[in-house]
């Protein structure tokens, strides 16, 4: 908008009056005039700005201060006061533990003794040599002869194995007699260490704890004894109440000559072992009289086997005690009187329980033992009044021959009329040997019929 102005009428007072009043009638003309101010080449602020500005800057210092430095240090007062309030209550409970510290001292010792007790029952060891030792005292305590001894390998199952019965880490066990092993079965050596133990003539590798952890370690032992009821009674108690665990699996026992019973034991040693148990055993052998090892011949021992056998007739003849090997039979027959209670023959395998044939009559009675296969697999069978009995079955092969042991018993008069034929027939590569111990002088109760393959009476 252009202001058009004219200045010729300015020039009087009057020109002046009117341009005045022109101007007050129009009051918001110069509210719609813009103005145009020149740019200033510096800014400014306002006081309102520069508060805002002000507060901002404050803030960010605040939130510095109280995040590096109040907030670390009030976090490390709030740990310093939990941990002060848990050493409070760690305190107090110690103060108690202290009042009672006699008593705590006392639980550690009973502890101690129940530990050491089981312990004692149930090892982290089975020594073989230990068993021989204890097992040799308490028969000689008891007045029991112990003729033999065998000793299985020594297995490692688990808790849960052990419990449900198994006892081997192997295949199934074989019924028959167990002979120490030589060397750590396939199946079970990656389970067991082995440690080697060397004696004057010969070097053998028993087997160690294993290295799993939980293993419960079996061993089965064999006794071949023979003694009177009450030497026998004894003896199983003193097993029983024995401090280490033995567990009586198995007790079979035949009538023998002079009123003492034969027969076999079966027990079986438990131990159980953890990884962080260390071998703490050691053995206090015997007295060896000079030699080198326990296992070894004593001192004219060989002289002695020479002297019973007659070869050697130079040598004294004071020496009337000598050491004589004895064999365990694979079958036994028992021969008794027409009175006897019990039952007139009886036929059974030695080395298995439930495997008897019986006869009652007072009369003369046939039988039949026949034998065929190899070592590792016998069959053979009998018969005896009508009765038979088969088995399938590793025989013990003592010697390397078979055996039959007869127990027979004088005959009291004329009515007594108890007698046996038995006919043999050895089908196997291997001699039977059939041993008589007792029988009647002028009868005999016992008499050998028909016969086939290598069979010799004794």
């Amino acid at each position: 908008m252009k202001l058009k102005i004219d200045w010729s009428k300015l020039k009087s007072f009057e020109s002046w009056s009117q341009l005045l009043k022109s101007f007050k009638k129009r009051p918001n003309f110069f509210k719609k005039v813009k103005i145009n101010r020149p740019k200033s080449s510096s800014l400014s602020l306002s006081k309102r700005d520069f508060i805002l500005l002000a507060l901002l800057i404050l803030g960010f210092e605040g939130y510095g201060l109280y995040h590096y430095l109040l907030s670390p240090k009030f976090q490390e007062y709030s740990s310093l006061k939990t941990r002060y309030a848990g050493e409070q209550l760690i305190a107090a409970n110690f103060e108690k533990d202290m009042a009672q510290k006699d008593q705590y001292i006392e639980n550690l010792k009973l502890l101690n003794y129940k530990f050491s007790t089981l312990t004692k029952v149930i090892p982290s060891e089975i020594p073989q040599e230990e068993i021989v030792h204890i097992l040799n005292k308490l028969a000689k305590d008891r007045e029991l002869e112990i003729s033999g001894i065998s000793l299985s390998t020594i297995s490692a199952v688990s808790k849960q194995e052990f419990a449900a019965g198994k006892t081997s880490s192997g295949k199934t066990q074989n019924t028959g007699k167990l002979v120490a092993p030589t060397s750590v079965p396939d199946d079970i050596e990656s389970k067991l260490g082995t440690s080697t133990t060397s004696t004057a003539n010969s070097s053998k590798t028993t087997q160690a704890k294993p290295k799993l952890p939980g293993m419960v370690l079996v061993e089965d032992v064999d006794i071949a004894f023979s003694g009177s009821y009450g030497a026998l009674y004894n003896f199983l108690s003193d097993l029983e109440k024995s401090d280490r665990k033995i567990i009586v699996k198995e007790v079979s026992m035949v009538r023998g000559s002079a009123d003492l019973l034969k027969g076999q034991i079966k027990l079986q040693y438990v131990g159980y072992v953890i990884p962080e148990e260390k071998s703490t055993y050691s053995l206090d052998s015997p007295p060896v009289s000079g030699k080198a090892s326990p296992f070894e011949a004593y001192q004219e021992y060989e002289d002695k086997v020479i002297v019973s056998t007659g070869s050697s007739p130079s040598l004294g003849s004071s020496q009337t005690t000598a050491p004589v090997k004895t064999y365990n039979p694979d079958f036994y027959l028992l021969l008794s009187t027409y009175d006897d209670n019990a039952p007139k023959i009886i036929m059974g395998d030695y080395t298995k329980n439930g495997t008897e044939l019986y006869s009652n009559t007072n009369a003369s009675v046939r039988g039949k033992l026949t034998i065929s296969g190899n070592q590792d697999n016998m069959s053979y069978s009998y018969s005896l009044g009508g009765a038979t009995q088969t088995k399938n079955a590793k025989l013990l092969m003592d010697g390397g021959k078979l055996r039959l042991e007869v127990i027979s018993h004088a005959r009291k008069n004329e009515q007594d009329k108890v007698s046996l034929t038995l006919d043999v027939e050895n089908k196997t590569d291997y001699p039977l040997e059939i041993s008589i111990i007792s029988d009647d002088q002028q009868v005999p109760r016992f008499s050998l019929g028909t016969q086939l393959g290598s069979v010799t009476v004794k």
